[in-house]
């Protein structure tokens, strides 16, 4: 980012910035945005780009440098909560009473955007996570600030919410940075900021350049990973021998002890202490450079073969012709309020997508569906052993079990070099694979999570996932639509994002109108 030609409206110099677990983020950053700029922040899953807006909204502080905001910022974060949005709307009414031109311009944004009446929001009982993006995104709008700080600005918004979005911002006259992972939006964009481990840095051009260089550093990143465990197993053989060498000094130093004479009662009980603790310690250290050792053996070789997804992907039984989902006139009321109404539908290993505008029911029909939730009438069955499913951001995913360990004790993976195959065909990070999915980000954890269940043992047939595209970074959800286009079950998809929804082969859409209706349709 460089600065345009009016006034800095904020500027860093020189800025260290840490995780919350003190993991340095960014390191000596300087840049100023001014009015006129208009910026995205592009990076993988957990590099720091929603803590570079909070440092740029003023809301974090530096470990290290100066950061000068000359103005007041508007700022929606990425995972706000029902009571900002209700507070906002609250705010905009307080407003709309004093400044009559106000009240006709917030019907009109509300009207756009696919909402109901503030005041039949602020009663309702239940919010999307969509209702309460647009209540946010529409208070930033009206409050007409000089710099807008957006945090995946378009993650869960309907078809109405983008298009609305895609006409504001590029008429914002203001400085404008967005962290997204939209590529719909990302390609009204022409000024990128990268934000890796690496370091941070500027990039103009097309969209497509960007993607394309976001490939190579992922390819990069597994080869430097796969180096550094070959660097480390290294140092645990050299302190091995460093060890050796100790004991042998150590021996020595008995020899003088018995020269000099001292009790064999007091030797002996030196010699077992000694043996027992060494005989521990070189336990814990030879599991170790054996582990290491053979996780990188098995890198290294996947790296040099990197077999294509569909070798291997599960092969499953042929069906037996009964569905697996069965719904039987279900439908679902809150509050009074019909959701939808009346859904039948017999789901084996068709491609459904479920659609609809935020708030008509989408992530309630998954549950009646999954038989986490019973419909207010109608019946739904399943057979629950033969399908996977995933909640928006893995929430069900949480665990302190690393994708590693689910591979190897509870899928059909046999060997590390199965495991490391099947990430890099997955192009999913070899490093975080041995984290636990707790420690995931949200996009990362519903990658690892596809990865186990679609090698699950025995193979489920349908997968029924909510927003997986939720906090995918580019890479990421290149690799998912992939393995989705590759996976050779049924699929049951709640998306906001059409694109991915016919790259991954859907053939018939589910569309709810959150008015108790519903509509079909195949292609």
């Amino acid at each position: 980012m460089t600065a345009g030609p009016h006034r800095a409206l904020v500027a860093l110099h020189g800025v260290d910035v840490d995780s919350p677990t003190r993991r340095p983020l960014i390191r000596d950053l300087g840049l100023s945005v001014s009015v006129g700029d208009r910026v995205a922040l592009i990076g993988r899953n957990g590099v720091g780009k929603s803590t570079l807006l909070e440092l740029l909204g003023g809301r974090v502080t530096p470990e290290r440098g100066v950061v000068s905001l000359t103005t007041a910022p508007a700022f929606v974060r990425q995972d706000p909560s029902r009571d900002e949005a209700l507070g906002s709307a609250r705010d905009l009414l307080d407003r709309a009473r004093v400044e009559p031109e106000l009240e006709g311009e917030l019907a009109r944004e509300l009207a756009e955007v696919g909402l109901r009446p503030l005041t039949q929001l602020l009663a309702a009982q239940e919010l999307s996570r969509g209702e309460v993006r647009k209540l946010l995104l529409i208070a930033a709008k009206l409050a007409q600030p000089e710099l807008l700080l957006l945090d995946e600005p378009s993650e869960d918004l309907d078809a109405a919410g983008e298009a609305w979005l895609q006409r504001w911002l590029p008429s914002f006259r203001g400085g404008l940075i967005v962290a997204s992972h939209s590529r719909r939006l990302l390609r009204c964009f022409e000024h990128f900021f990268i934000v890796a481990e690496s370091g941070c840095r500027y990039l103009a051009g097309s969209f497509e350049q960007l993607e394309r260089q976001l490939e190579r550093e992922q390819a990069d990143r597994q080869r430097r990973y796969v180096e550094d465990l070959k660097t480390l197993a290294d140092a645990e053989r050299h302190n091995h021998a460093v060890n050796q060498r100790r004991r042998r000094k150590k021996n020595v130093g008995r020899l003088h002890e018995l020269r000099r004479c001292t009790s064999r009662c007091r030797l002996n009980d030196k010699r077992s202490y000694a043996q027992e603790s060494q005989a521990k310690a070189a336990k814990i250290r030879n599991e170790r450079i054996g582990a290491t050792r053979e996780w990188t053996r098995s890198t290294r070789r996947a790296l040099r073969v990197q077999l294509p997804l569909r070798a291997l992907v599960a092969t499953l039984p042929d069906p037996d012709g009964e569905p697996l989902i069965s719904l039987s006139d279900v439908g679902v009321a809150v509050g009074g309020r019909p959701l939808f109404d009346r859904v039948s539908a017999r789901l084996g290993r068709e491609r459904v997508g479920v659609v609809g505008q935020n708030g008509s029911g989408k992530t309630t029909l998954v549950q009646v569906m999954l038989g986490e939730r019973a419909p207010s009438h109608g019946t739904a069955t399943r057979r629950s052993e033969r399908i996977g499913s995933i909640a928006q951001g893995a929430s069900d995913w949480v665990s302190n079990d690393s994708l590693l360990t689910r591979l190897l004790d509870r899928s059909s993976a046999a060997s590390l070099d199965e495991a490391a195959q099947l990430l890099l065909a997955h192009r999913f990070p070899l490093a975080l694979a041995e984290r636990p999915l707790a420690s995931l980000s949200p996009g990362e954890r519903v990658r690892a999570a596809l990865i186990c269940l679609s090698r699950q043992t025995p193979a489920l047939e349908l997968l029924v996932l909510d927003e997986p595209t939720f906090s995918l970074d580019l890479v990421g959800l290149a690799a998912l639509e992939a393995a989705l286009a590759a996976w050779p079950g049924g699929l049951v998809v709640v998306s906001h994002d059409r694109e991915f929804l016919d790259a991954i082969g859907t053939r018939a859409k589910l569309t709810l109108d959150g008015r108790g209706g519903h509509t079909w349709t195949c292609y």
